[in-house]
């Protein structure tokens, strides 16, 4: 017996429905798990950003290459050459670069410059800590929390934990 149109329609509307309610139970594919998961989140987030806000980034006044001219050529720690030499090798690479770009000792001076310039740049950051060890150990605990949270909401809730201390 023939279905008519309309009843087909139907029946491909509720295999649909079905699908997609298999696919978006939860987080994870569990049932309820999504506002577990968003609550880790939040609760994370929330710890990341209390600690990121007390973290303050300073700036040395000599970095790793200036300083290795400072320090290891003249020995007395006073600026013995400005930290703008640093800049020489990609400056000589983009000069060889710009005149012929098949050279390979344009691309070397180049890359060498680049990686340079990032190294000192880095060497010369400073980050402080200035908190109490029990704020710390607050935001840790709520980093802590809210990520057990994320992968509990994973974990399906019919089926038993299993691990260490769990017997059965």
């Amino acid at each position: 017996m023939n279905q008519s149109p309309r009843q087909e329609f139907e029946k491909e509307i509720e295999g649909v429905r079905k699908m997609h309610e298999s696919l978006v139970r939860g987080a994870g594919g569990t049932p309820g798990g999504t506002w577990l998961f968003f609550t880790g989140l939040v609760l994370a987030a929330a710890g990341i950003w209390f600690f990121l806000s007390n973290v303050h980034v300073t700036t040395m006044p000599i970095g790793m290459v200036s300083g290795l001219f400072n320090r290891g050529l003249f020995g007395d720690g006073m600026p013995a050459m400005s930290t703008g030499v640093v800049f020489a090798p990609i400056f000589a690479g983009l000069v060889l670069l710009f005149y012929d770009a098949r050279w390979k000792w344009g691309w070397a001076l180049f890359y060498v410059g680049l990686a340079l310039i990032v190294i000192e740049i880095l060497s010369r950051i400073q980050f402080l800590m200035n908190m109490r060890t029990s704020n710390l150990l607050l935001m840790m605990g709520m980093v802590a929390a809210g990520i057990g949270m994320m992968l509990r909401s994973f974990r399906d809730g019919g089926v038993p934990p299993s691990g260490p201390g769990t017997e059965t």
